[in-house]
């Protein structure tokens, strides 16, 4: 495609197939990365601008939402998928606009809106689609982990089994591999066997896709599975492996894998290396605006201080911990760090 838009001197599909690729490097996992992105981001955008592109507009902006998400910057992220939306209205690409607003309604769920906001939201966003099915499955995922946090786990997993049948009606795609919205969900519900149960299809369907960038993270997550099921040497194993796939750039992927091996180093009486892995991970994490994986790297790291007998230092990150629980509406897992601050510290 590369070649013949340079053989045509047509610029507005060279930059094009410009952004087309970077996408794929961005799923592959190489080197460069989102700062080579950001640099084709800003590069192509006033050739599309000039040309009155808008489908090159909207591929520009997604490609800038998708550096965003992977910085874990999501109201920047959602910022440029709405403005890519917008061009994906003024170009007649009623398909790829529904597409999304699936990723505005993830933003919803990680970012730091409120659940009872964001489930207003995301229901305005199914109202849109609903006339596409993809789209509409792509939007209960994140509905339903809204849900959860509230602890409505029956609605919750309704909207997943929803979702779940459209996307087998449909087929295997990149969004119906991943599986993150299912796992929290049953985390959350204190069901970690099911959400391994779900992380690992969907690990096999993006290992056979060739992705590395959702796959390394889908292992992190995993290994959140196995640590909930006191399977500590497996899940570090998971660390390792996401560890070796992530990219220095992801950010969350980033913090998980540390939190998941600090956890099972403390497990095993490794307490200092332990340490400096939460807060390594706790460090990361404040730098973006996931509140709910802020909150995790902070339990994590008051696990780890709580077996090292440093228990006003853990009292300190629970309580931070669940002020962003709190401020995200989970009330799940506020709960479960208050039974934590409830807890005597140990002898």
């Amino acid at each position: 495609a590369s070649r013949a838009a340079a053989a045509a001197g047509d610029k507005s599909a060279a930059a094009r197939t410009l952004v087309q690729l970077q996408f794929l490097r961005i799923q592959r996992g190489e080197a460069e990365g989102t700062g080579e992105a950001a640099e084709v981001v800003a590069q192509v955008i006033p050739t599309f601008r000039r040309a009155g592109d808008e489908h090159g507009l909207c591929a520009a902006l997604r490609l800038d939402a998708w550096c965003h998400w992977i910085g874990a910057q999501t109201e920047a992220a959602a910022e440029a998928w709405e403005q890519a939306a917008t061009h994906a209205r003024n170009a007649g690409a009623e398909h790829e606009r529904i597409e999304i607003l699936g990723w505005i309604a993830s933003s919803l769920f990680f970012g730091p809106t409120n659940v009872v906001a964001g489930i207003r939201r995301c229901e305005a966003i199914l109202a849109e689609v609903e006339t596409n099915m993809a789209a509409t499955a792509d939007v209960l995922q994140p509905l339903a982990g809204l849900h959860a946090m509230q602890g409505h786990f029956d609605e919750a997993r309704k909207l997943l089994a929803t979702s779940e049948t459209a996307f087998e009606e449909l087929g295997l795609t990149l969004n119906s591999a991943v599986s993150h919205h299912a796992a929290t969900v049953e985390l959350l519900a204190g069901d970690p066997v099911a959400a391994e149960r779900s992380l690992r299809s969907g690990y096999a369907a993006l290992d056979e896709m060739g992705d590395r960038a959702l796959l390394s993270t889908t292992a992190a997550f995993l290994g959140q599975a196995l640590l909930a099921q006191g399977r500590y040497e497996e899940a570090e194993s998971l660390a390792d492996l996401s560890a070796e796939l992530a990219a220095d750039d992801d950010v969350i992927t980033q913090v998980l894998w540390r939190g998941v091996r600090a956890r099972s180093l403390a497990a095993r009486g490794e307490l200092a290396e332990a340490e400096a892995l939460a807060r390594h991970a706790a460090a990361l994490a404040e730098k973006t605006d996931f509140v709910n994986h802020r909150a995790d790297a902070l339990v994590d790291l008051g696990i780890v201080l709580r077996q090292l007998r440093r228990a006003h230092d853990a009292q300190a990150v629970f309580t931070q911990a669940l002020q962003l629980y709190e401020q995200k509406g989970n009330a799940v897992a506020a709960a479960r760090v208050r039974a934590d601050l409830a807890m005597p510290a140990p002898l």
